[in-house]
């Protein structure tokens, strides 16, 4: 920064500063402005349906519970999944399923459009058909980004903003009272699908063998099985390790083993194997403390993890060396799931957009003949 720079900043602020029109007046905020703190993260209320959208202020009947900026997509069958032929190209006549995004989108069934919030707040809040106490609707004409005159604007002229241009508001239909979960209808369609899905779903075959990661991790005095260990009793197919490192050639030329340093908390997480296993000490509840010997896995040894387990660093460790930490306390180590093991990326996994009610979806956008 420059002197000028200096007493710039010590009049208007270092904020204003460096990011022009950052600081607003209480007269634009009133006009213009829309809370992100309407709601927070929470257990649903709804039996096994994760997490859901919960009041942290009394939200009025007609007041903002969250605003929701979208990114458009003028044919929905960019999020396709399609097969694979044998010379490796995409089979354009083979869709296998649709991309999990599509669970957040908004649609409508005469279009080919679909809307997709990328606020996380409004990603929460889940579907009542019986007694929401929220819905989406355009937002104001005023609201920065979003362009009005668009909604009158056909399908094809949307094909060609490649740019963030529309934005809803999630809207209170009632009271909402502080604590209390919202809902929105995601439509009868989205109904009709979740319920054709539920029906006639089917736990895949090995199902009895999965242990879900996150369990697995949570239990933080459980000596971790070796390799060696493994071979008699393994972990489920969808369990692997990770531990902080971070490979650069320059590593190649220093010999190893290292040994843990609680700085390393910071690197980036990456595969590993467990060699061994000591015991440390333990605490005044017989816990004992056990610190591990680890190798980070090296390119061969990241395909063993089978489809979807290769991870791409940014320097994969050459096959020919081994990289090995010692004295690694358990808290270093995390127990994850391989890519794409997780419930949501099984094939018959639940997939469809939420449905707009069709008097805030826009005419001009319905290019499919019912």
């Amino acid at each position: 920064l420059s002197f000028e720079d200096m007493q710039i900043a010590q009049i208007i602020g270092s904020a204003e500063t460096r990011l022009p029109y950052s600081v607003r007046t209480l007269e634009w905020l009133n006009e213009h402005a829309r809370c992100m703190d309407n709601i927070r993260p929470g257990n649903s209320t709804i039996r096994q349906a994760g997490r859901g959208a919960f009041a942290t202020r009394h939200i009025w009947k007609g007041g903002l519970v969250a605003p929701g900026p979208v990114l458009h997509i003028a044919n929905k069958t960019a999020l396709n999944l399609y097969g694979i032929r044998e010379d490796g190209e995409r089979d354009a006549d083979n869709v296998v399923g649709k991309q999990l995004i599509l669970n957040y989108c908004f649609g409508h069934k005469r279009s080919t459009v679909i809307l997709c919030p990328y606020t996380s707040p409004s990603a929460y809040i889940n579907h009542d058909g019986e007694s929401p106490n929220a819905r989406v609707v355009w937002a104001t004409e005023s609201t920065p980004n979003h362009n009005h005159d668009w909604l009158e604007e056909d399908v094809d002229f949307l094909k060609l903003k490649n740019k963030i241009g529309l934005s809803l508001n999630f809207v209170a239909t009632r009271d909402i009272k502080p604590g209390e979960e919202v809902f929105i209808d995601y439509g009868p369609e989205w109904e009709e699908a979740w319920d054709k899905h539920v029906n006639g779903w089917s736990a895949p075959p090995d199902s009895e063998d999965y242990a879900s990661a996150t369990f697995l991790q949570k239990d933080m005095m459980m000596p971790l099985r070796t390799a060696s260990e493994q071979k008699l009793k393994p972990y489920p197919d969808n369990v692997v390790f990770y531990c902080h490192y971070s490979y650069s050639p320059e590593l190649s030329e220093f010999e190893g083993p290292w040994s843990w340093e609680d700085e390393w908390v910071h690197l980036p997480m990456t595969p590993c194997k467990i060699v061994s296993r000591e015991a440390q000490g333990g605490d005044d509840e017989g816990n004992t403390y056990y610190y591990y010997t680890t190798v980070m896995l090296n390119e061969d040894e990241l395909e063993e993890l089978g489809d979807g387990g290769v991870i791409y660093m940014e320097y994969n460790i050459p096959s020919s060396e081994n990289h090995i930490l010692t004295n690694v306390p358990r808290w270093a180590i995390e127990i994850r799931d391989k890519l794409y093991a997780k419930d949501e990326f099984m094939s018959n996994a639940f997939r469809q957009e939420m449905m707009m009610p069709d008097d805030v979806f826009p005419e001009t956008w319905k290019n499919i003949q019912e």
